[in-house]
């Protein structure tokens, strides 16, 4: 008696576990509850309160979750103006949100010390004096360091309603449907 509700408690977890992060039948997104929750995601204390592909924001970029989905980040890649944008944006990841910064700071991998690069605000129409959901660099350097080595990963910092969040900026080559100079090279 004892083994067949061990292998039924057993099976009852591993449907729990394959559930995943999708909602009940009626496709709404779950929270995150730690007595009941026995996922992977769980597992790692990540919280998904809404549904999003994880993919693109509304700029059409990459988006960076920021804190457990609280802000995202947006990066956009120009290759052809050899531009890196960051949009900041809410935690569905739909609306601009405005930070005080007149900078963000890109932290790149170097072969002897890290290579940073300064995206600068630029503000969007409308946003307040001394505020901004917009940054953006131009430079071939850093698009090429995307280009250059795939898995290359930049950090940065932002500071958001006085909370820090900490980001990471890849850049996904698969994903764009497009080609790329230095993929020409080849």
């Amino acid at each position: 008696m004892r083994s067949f509700f061990g292998i039924m408690l057993l099976a009852v977890s591993v449907c729990v576990s394959l559930s995943g992060c999708s909602g009940g039948s009626d496709g709404e997104a779950r929270t995150f509850d730690p007595k009941k929750d026995m996922s992977h995601d769980a597992e790692h204390g990540h919280v998904h309160g809404h549904e999003h592909g994880h993919d693109h924001g509304p700029n059409g970029g990459d988006l960076i979750e920021l804190g457990a989905e609280e802000y995202h980040a947006e990066a956009l890649f120009d290759e052809e103006h050899h531009k890196v944008v960051l949009f900041i944006l809410d935690g569905e990841a739909k609306k601009a949100v405005p930070i005080e910064a007149k900078e963000i700071i890109v932290e790149l991998p170097g072969k002897d010390a890290p290579v940073t690069h300064a995206l600068t605000a630029a503000p969007q129409e409308g946003e307040a004096e001394g505020t901004s959901s917009r940054f953006e660099l131009a430079s071939e350097e850093l698009i090429d360091a995307f280009h250059d080595n795939p898995k290359t990963v930049g950090k940065f910092k932002i500071t958001i309603n006085g909370k820090e969040f900490t980001g990471d900026l890849k850049h996904d080559h698969d994903d764009h449907g497009h080609e790329h100079k230095h993929d020409e090279k080849k």
